[in-house]
C-alpha cells in the first residue's frame, strides 16, 4: 500500500517537473523572440495608452480625422474631393456639409500629426473643464463659422478676379486650432509667455501674430490662417456675447442627443464637473490657466529683477513653455 502511494507521488512529482520544464522552455523562447517585436509593440502600446487617455469628443475628432486620412490615401484623394471645403461646391452648389467636414479631412500626413501634437493636450483640458457636450457644440460653432467665412471670401473673390480661386479647398484642423489658440491668448492678453526660440517674454496678445509670421515664412500666405486669427480676435472682443450658451441648454442637449454616450470612457457630463472647474471654465481657457497655475513672470517687477534666479526665464527651476500651447512641461 505504502509502495503504491510512493509510486503515485513520485509519478506526480515527475509530471509537475516536466510541466515546469516545458513552461520554462516556452517562456525562454518567448523572451528570446521578444526583442524582434519589442520596438513595434512598444510603439503600439504607447499609442494605445495615449489614445485611451484622450477625452471622448477629442478622441472622436482624432479617430475620424485619422480614418478619413487613411481612406483618402487609398482612394487617391477621393475623401478630399467629397468632404473638403471647396467654395465652388460649398457656396455654388450649397453643399453645406463641407463647412463641418472640412476641418476633419486632412490630405497631408505631417499636417495631421503636427495638428494632433499641438492640439490634443489642450483639447483634453478644455473638454474636462467645459464638459463633452459644450466642447462639441463650441467646436462645431467655431469651425463652421471659420469655414463659412473662408468659402464666402474665396467664392466672391474668385468670381470677380480669378475663377480658379473657387476651387482652392480648406482642409484640416489647423484653422480651428489657430482660432482656439488666439482665443486662449486673448483671455489674459497682458500675461507674459516665454518661448524656447525667443530669449525674452512676449505678451500673449501678440502670440497669434507670431504664429502667422511663422506660417508665412515657412509655408507662404494662407488665407485660412489669417481668417482663424481674425476670427479669434472678433470672437474675443465682440462675438462671444452672442454665442454664450447656458448650462441648462447644454444639459437639455446632452440628455436629448448624447445620453447614449454617457457610459463611454472619457465622456464628461456637465453635471459631473466640480463647481470650482465650472467657475473657471471658459472655452479655450488653457492659456490662462497654464500661465496662472504654472508661472506668471513679470519682468518689470523690482522684486524679480533683484532675484537673478527668478528673473531668468530659462532658470532650471522654472518651467518652459511648449510652442503654440503655452503649456509647461
Amino acid at each position: 500500500m505504502l509502495n503504491n502511494i510512493d509510486f503515485d507521488f513520485n509519478k506526480e512529482s515527475k509530471k509537475k517537473k516536466k510541466e515546469k520544464y516545458q513552461k520554462n522552455v516556452y517562456e525562454n523562447n518567448e523572451i528570446q523572440s521578444e526583442p524582434n517585436n519589442n520596438f513595434f509593440s512598444l510603439i503600439f502600446s504607447k499609442l494605445k495608452i495615449w489614445f485611451n487617455s484622450i477625452t471622448f469628443i477629442v478622441k472622436q475628432i482624432v479617430a475620424i480625422s485619422i480614418i478619413l486620412w487613411i481612406i483618402d490615401l487609398v482612394s487617391f484623394n477621393y475623401m478630399t474631393f467629397i468632404f473638403s471645403n471647396v467654395p465652388y461646391y460649398s457656396i455654388g452648389y450649397f453643399q453645406i456639409w463641407r463647412f463641418i467636414t472640412g476641418n476633419l479631412i486632412t490630405s497631408g500626413l505631417f499636417s495631421l500629426i503636427f495638428a494632433l501634437i499641438f492640439w490634443v493636450s489642450d483639447g483634453k483640458t478644455v473638454e474636462k473643464m467645459e464638459g463633452s457636450a459644450k466642447y462639441l457644440i463650441y467646436f462645431l460653432i467655431h469651425s463652421t463659422i471659420i469655414q463659412i467665412i473662408y468659402a464666402l471670401i474665396y467664392y466672391f473673390l474668385g468670381d470677380k478676379t480669378k475663377p480658379e480661386k473657387n476651387y482652392i479647398h480648406s482642409t484640416g484642423l489647423w484653422i480651428y486650432i489657430i482660432a482656439e489658440v488666439t482665443i486662449n491668448c486673448l483671455i489674459s492678453p497682458e500675461n507674459k509667455i516665454y518661448l524656447p526660440f525667443i530669449p525674452y517674454a512676449i505678451k500673449s496678445k501678440f502670440f497669434p501674430i507670431i504664429i502667422l509670421l511663422v506660417f508665412f515664412i515657412f509655408g507662404g500666405f494662407d488665407l485660412g490662417m489669417f481668417i482663424a486669427v481674425g476670427y479669434g480676435f472678433i470672437y474675443s472682443f465682440f462675438l462671444y456675447k452672442y454665442l454664450i450658451i447656458s448650462d441648462e441648454s447644454i444639459i437639455n442637449f446632452e440628455q436629448k442627443y448624447l445620453k447614449y454616450f454617457f457610459g463611454y470612457k472619457g465622456y464628461i457630463k456637465l453635471d459631473d464637473i466640480s463647481p470650482s472647474d465650472k467657475k473657471q471654465a471658459f472655452l479655450g481657457n488653457i492659456m490662462k490657466n497654464n500661465i496662472d497655475n504654472n508661472r506668471d513672470y513679470d519682468l518689470e517687477s523690482k522684486d524679480d529683477s533683484d532675484d537673478s534666479e527668478t528673473s531668468n526665464p530659462y532658470n532650471k527651476n522654472l518651467k518652459k513653455f511648449i510652442p503654440f500651447t503655452g503649456k509647461g512641461n
